[in-house]
């Protein structure tokens, strides 16, 4: 009769030591139905391009008061895993009668299919950063993209390599550097597919510094304006036939003008006795028509730039009828 298992927990490493072929990925501990004792299996990765034969790490089990259960070694053997292949997880290390609070591991030894051992206690352990699940709507969205359902984590860069969003830690090296070595998971796609997600989720903002300048939404009424309290509901400015400034009221909504009155705000006489009464003129001093009221005059620059073309042709010809004049006396 074949024994039924029941998953309790799961670690995840949260370091990988610098330079080592093979990789500690996870913990998990299980409850064996039968006896109700916990099971502890231990998952390890080939990094390196040639099968691995054998495997020796070094663990310690602790119980849920920090006190050591147990601590010794395993040795895995007839492994024959490629590059990128786990192995492990179907081992049991240690069966303990009682509920386990930690687990810690460490390399020991590998051997590769040319049957020479290495040693691997002398690689420095380095830590990863620590894993960050995704929202469930990022997660949700990412899954679909990828067409994936290991999608839990945000990725993250290491030292050495990269974090997958399985969870899976990469190194920088070999087929590593491009694609996940456990869910298979280009890296580019999935950097890609994540921002896009997070675009959707979360559209960007618009960056303000403080170079740029705010543009009002309205005019703003100009102080001591006759016109400021007259119930237009906004002013608007524009340059005029003649070139001078021209207000032009637009009026409230509602207000009830009709024809030319209406159309550019300029009250009737009998709606709006009040009102300061300015015609409109032009630079002719003709009325400029319904609507436009000049609230500057001529100036003289103005009447200087109008009358030069005229002064300029009277001194040429001034100037001609002396030079003329002066030739006839000099002969």
């Amino acid at each position: 009769m074949a024994q039924k298992f029941t998953p309790l927990a799961q670690s995840r490493a949260s370091y990988y030591c610098k330079g080592s072929p093979v990789h500690f990925v996870r913990v998990e501990l299980f409850r064996m139905e039968g006896t109700g004792d916990t099971v502890v299996t231990l998952t390890f990765k080939n990094l390196f391009s040639r099968p691995l034969v054998s495997f020796t790490a070094y663990f310690r089990c602790k119980n849920k008061y920090g006190e050591i259960v147990v601590e010794d070694s395993f040795t895995y053997d007839d492994v024959y895993a490629n590059e990128g292949d786990c192995f492990g997880c179907d081992d049991a290390v240690f069966v303990s009668d009682e509920p386990l609070g930690s687990v810690e591991v460490r390399l020991g030894s590998v051997t590769y299919d040319d049957g020479a051992p290495h040693d691997l206690r002398r690689c420095t352990a380095v830590a990863l950063p620590p894993l960050r699940p995704l929202p469930q709507r990022e997660r949700s969205a990412l899954c679909r993209a990828l067409h994936t359902e290991d999608a839990d984590y945000y990725p993250e860069e290491a030292e050495d390599g990269w974090r997958c969003t399985c969870g899976a830690f990469n190194y920088n090296a070999g087929q590593g550097i491009c694609f996940c070595s456990e869910c298979g998971m280009e890296k580019a796609m999935l950097q890609s597919a994540l921002r896009q997600v997070q675009q959707a989720v979360e559209p960007p903002q618009p960056q303000y510094d403080a170079g740029m300048q705010y543009l009002p939404v309205r005019d703003e009424e100009p102080e001591n304006d006759p016109y400021g309290s007259s119930g237009y509901d906004r002013i608007d400015y524009s340059m005029g036939a003649a070139g001078g400034r021209v207000l032009r009221g637009v009026p409230e909504r509602g207000a009830g003008q009709t024809g030319a009155s209406a159309l550019y705000g300029m009250p009737g006489q009998e709606g709006r006795g009040g009102m300061p009464p300015v015609p409109a003129r032009t630079a002719n001093d003709t009325p400029a028509g319904d609507g436009a009221v000049s609230i500057m005059k001529d100036s003289t620059a103005d009447f200087i730039l109008r009358a030069l073309p005229f002064w300029t042709l009277a001194a040429v010809g001034v100037f001609t009828v002396c030079a003329v004049l002066a030739a006839q006396l000099l002969r």
